[in-house]
């Protein structure tokens, strides 16, 4: 990759608790920030004039799941276990591997478009998927999903990979164990999966307390809550990536004070889905990391970071009835650094910090939203969207300029999910 310099950069590095703004330049060499200093003068293997446009990390998706793009407002508006029975399920059961590269690799460009550099994705069919990711040039933690009816070969698929991509400090690829909820996995799957992260020594992702249907499935089964239920079975005793973390009980959350890991917050998601919204004021009190996540495309229909941001402020707000519940600035820190500790890759991406990989994104200021530019934190929050990214940056490579993809040809992807819906759907 060589080295790449970025000049005249604005830059907000997401360390520390405010949001000033850093007039730097930053060098980066292979897949490293090296330098971060108010003026670099070297001769760079490709040069970024940033115009005094914003850069800052890459967002990260704590919650995905990526081959879901044909879905994009497929039977909308049904609860999520009505859309998933009756909709999803059925449809998901006539991929074939094709499905899952081409799917996947959309889904891919439209988080590298709108500023995200990291996903975290479960799902099944992920040999292809890994693929897409691989071509698609972004970085994500991926797990394949059990369930009761669909153990097969994937803990056999999850060490062999995990073997591959874990103990790999370049690897942009991390592999987790997945069982997919509480209500799909019967104690002797839950079992198998803890056994299997222990095994792969690595952490598990799972849905957790999404609706209500599930608290009183699980209570009417087991004469447990979920987060109970799975606490019994040895889940928290790995790191752990609980997507949705919507009905907890307060002794839930004293079970969840202990977690290595985080919640994954999905708030437009949960909000189409009519499932209720997540406490992340009272989380992140008792200290429990809170990242936020976009869901698939069938359930959140964009991609978009910058709008969950918003979506996830303006929630706590209303639920508190309080302006002053979330900051936005703590907003942006779950869509970073935060999210980074959710997934364990703080020590790797989230802020820009010398000895980090150069996973930044470039924004647009210079439209009407961000002028006057009162504070840089609420602007982006509030007001900003996908569409301002300009540039984005992964593992040092430029892998979207001026808008343009450098390395991926977004009309063939395009045809490749249409011929695939006009199929399955």
């Amino acid at each position: 990759m060589g080295s790449l310099l970025l000049k005249n950069a604005r830059l907000l590095d997401m360390v520390g608790e405010n949001s000033d703004i850093k007039e730097r330049d930053i060098l980066v060499e292979n897949n490293r920030i090296i330098k971060v200093e108010e003026t670099i003068d070297v001769q760079a293997d490709k040069v970024i004039d940033c115009n005094k446009n914003l850069v800052m990390p890459g967002l990260i998706n704590t919650h995905n799941h990526l081959a879901m793009s044909i879905f994009r407002g497929y039977k909308d508006d049904k609860s999520l276990m009505d859309w998933l029975n009756n909709a999803i399920w059925p449809v998901e059961d006539k991929f074939i591997e094709e499905d899952f590269y081409w799917n996947s690799y959309e889904s891919c460009l439209e988080l590298l478009k709108s500023g995200t550099t990291t996903c975290n994705d479960m799902y099944f069919g992920m040999k292809n998927v890994v693929n897409a990711i691989e071509d698609s040039g972004i970085r994500a933690v991926v797990s394949w999903c059990i369930t009761d009816n669909s153990i097969n070969t994937k803990p056999e698929e999850t060490i062999k990979y995990a073997e591959k991509y874990n103990h790999d400090k370049n690897a942009r690829v991390r592999v987790y164990a997945s069982a997919h909820a509480p209500y799909t996995c019967n104690p002797e799957t839950v079992k198998l999966v803890v056994d299997l992260a222990k095994k792969a020594e690595t952490g598990i992702h799972v849905h957790l307390s999404e609706t209500l249907d599930e608290e009183k499935q699980i209570k009417e089964r087991y004469g447990k809550t979920p987060t109970e239920y799975l606490n019994d079975l040895g889940v928290f005793e790995v790191p752990v990536i609980l997507a949705h973390g919507i009905h907890f009980s307060d002794s839930d959350i004293e079970i969840l004070k202990n977690i290595k890991g985080g919640i994954s917050h999905n708030p437009i998601s949960n909000c189409k889905l009519a499932s209720g919204i997540c406490d992340v004021t009272k989380l992140h009190k008792q200290g429990i990391k809170v990242g936020l996540g976009t869901d698939g495309t069938g359930s959140t229909t964009t991609l978009d970071l910058f709008e969950e941001m918003k979506t996830a402020a303006f929630l706590q707000k209303q639920k508190y009835m309080d302006a002053e519940a979330i900051k936005a600035y703590d907003i942006l820190k779950m869509a970073t650094i935060e999210g980074a500790e959710v997934l364990g890759l703080q020590d790797e991406i989230g802020t820009i910090e010398v000895g980090k990989k150069a996973d930044i994104i470039i924004i647009d200021t210079s439209d009407l939203r961000f002028t006057p530019e009162n504070d840089i934190a609420t602007t982006l929050v509030y007001a900003a969207n996908g569409s301002d990214v300009v540039t984005t940056i992964v593992d040092g490579k430029v892998l979207m300029e001026n808008r343009n993809f450098l390395f991926s040809d977004e009309s063939e992807i395009k045809e490749h999910v249409m011929q695939n819906a006009n199929r399955l759907l």
